[in-house]
Parts: C-alpha cells; structure tokens; sequence
C-alpha cells in the first residue's frame, strides 16, 4: 500500500465511473480515512475536535447501509463461494456494528449537548439569581437602616440649617456693628465743640510735623555718618602729618645743632630759631586740629539723642 493514499484515491477516481472504480475509490478512501483517524487520535484531540470526527465518521458510515444491502446479490452473481460469502458478510457486520456504536456515539453526544446547554442556561440562570439575591439583600439591609439613616439626614439637614442661620446671624450682626461704628463716628467727630477739633487738627499738624522731622533726622544722620568717616579719615591723616613734621623739627634740630658745634656765627642761631618756630606752630596746628575733633565728637553726641513721640509737658 502506498504511503499516499489520497494521491492514490485521486489517482483512482480519474480512471472510470463503473462499479470497479467505485470500489477502489471506496477502498483507497477507508484507507486514508483510516490512516488520518490514527494521526488525529494520537496525541488524543480536545473534545470538540473529537466530537467532530464522530459526526464525520456517522455521516459516512449512514451511507454503508446501502451497501451492505447490496452485497448479497454480488455474491450470488460473482458465484463467490460459501467462504467469500461468509468473508463478506462478517465484514459487513463489522460495519454494521461500527456504524450503530458510531451512531450511538452521535446520538450521546447530541444528547450531552443539549444537557451542556441546559447546563449553561441554568449557569447562567444561576448566576443572575444570584447577582438578584445580592441586590435583593442589600435592599433588605437598607430597609433595616432605613430609620437610622433618615435620622441622620435629619440630624445632618438640621446642623446645616443651624451653621446657615447662624452665618446669617453673624454676617448681620457684623455688618451692623460696623455700620453702627461708622454712624457713632460720624456723630462724635459732629458733636466735638471748637476747641477739641481745633486740639485734633493741631494734633493731626503735630504727627505730620514729626513724620516730616524723623524724615530730616534720617537725613541728618545718614551725614553725620557721612562727616564722622571724613573726621575720622582727617584724624588719621593729621597723627600722621604731625608725625612726619616732628620727625623733620627733630631731624632739623639735630642738624642746627650739629652746624652750632661746627661753625661759630648767627647763621646757626637764626637755623634754631625757625626750627624753634616751626616746633610752635606744629604743637598749635596739632591742637587746633586736637579742639576741632573735640567738637565734632561733642555735636554729634549732641545729635545722635533720642527725640521723644510727643512733647511730654
């Protein structure tokens, strides 16, 4: 037998119609029939794929009954023999027993698929009962609640009611309060005689004359701070000019000394005497200097008190 038996059924079904080719396309067919079953069967399919092979396999063997019938006037014609005819009918016994279990297969399943489907109705059935019997429960659940779940509406609507009014009452109360204020304002600034507004303008003039004096003391300061870094600058300059002219008095002294031992005359003597003056007039330069820091230090003691807010007499 050949490996391929569908090129060999195909190959078959193209040599004639008659009752022999018939018969050989039958043959060839049980035989690829045969062989694609084994293949499907191993590994076994999933159920449905099985279930299919069934309904193919009772479709075909529905069509063996006529064969079968047909097999006894064969045998007689062919004049067989006793044990062709025996061959012929075990076989198709065989047959005949294949296709009742194969039909009795289809009708099992068709019975179990109905019984699946019911099966699946009543799931389903099932479940929506269910997912009712949950709604159901929760509804009995809030009817239980319900009196304490309306108190509390109650409880919440009145407390809502109570904040809302006493906003209300509040926004009101302050909104009188202030036009209250405003009024009195108005009626004690009316009912102030001559002399007390006179005294509250005076008063008024007074604050703006202090805001404008803090205002010129800010001033004031910011340039006694300004002199203060330049009297301190000139104070260090002048420690040092001094410095450097009694250095040259001394050098100077020394010098007229030295000429006074070295030389006799009056030029030596008159050397001493500017050297003399010019002593004098570095010690009154140093303290003109020394009294003109003395009074700066004093005024800006002076203006650097502290002025009080109002007159205290």
């Amino acid at each position: 037998m050949t490996d391929e038996p569908r090129a060999v059924l195909l190959a078959a079904a193209t040599e004639g119609d008659d009752a022999l080719a018939a018969l050989t396309v039958l043959r060839h067919a049980m035989a690829w029939a045969s062989t694609a079953i084994g293949t499907a069967v191993s590994p076994p399919p999933g159920d449905t794929e099985a279930l299919e092979l069934v309904i193919a396999l009772d479709d075909a063997l529905t069509e063996a009954d006529a064969l079968v019938d047909g097999v006894p006037a064969l045998v007689d014609a062919a004049v067989a023999g006793v044990a062709v005819a025996d061959h012929l009918d075990t076989q198709a016994r065989r047959l005949a027993e294949l296709a009742d279990r194969v039909a009795v297969a289809r009708r099992e399943r068709d019975a179990l698929s109905a019984v699946s489907a019911e099966l699946t109705a009543c799931g389903a059935e099932h479940e929506r009962i269910e997912a009712e019997l949950a709604n159901l429960r929760r509804l009995r659940r809030l009817a239980d609640a319900l009196p304490d779940i309306r108190a509390e509406r109650d409880r919440l609507a009145a407390r809502v009611r109570e904040l809302t009014s006493e906003t209300a009452d509040a926004e009101k109360a302050l909104a009188d309060t202030a036009e209250t204020a405003v009024r009195l304002s108005e009626q004690q600034l009316a009912d102030l005689d001559t002399r007390a507004r006179e005294l509250l303008e005076k008063l008024r003039g007074t604050e703006t004359a202090w805001a404008e004096l803090r205002e010129r003391m800010a001033d004031d300061d910011a340039r006694l701070r300004a002199k203060d870094a330049e009297y301190a600058k000139l104070r260090a300059e002048r420690a040092d000019q001094v410095a450097a002219l009694r250095a040259h008095a001394a050098i100077d002294a020394d010098l007229a000394e030295r000429l006074s031992s070295a030389t006799e005359g009056s030029l030596p003597d008159r050397v001493r005497t500017m050297l003399s003056d010019a002593q004098m007039m570095i010690d009154e330069v140093d303290a003109a200097l020394g009294d003109t820091l003395a009074r700066y230090d004093r005024f800006v003691e002076d203006h650097s008190k502290v002025l009080p807010w109002r007159d205290q007499s």
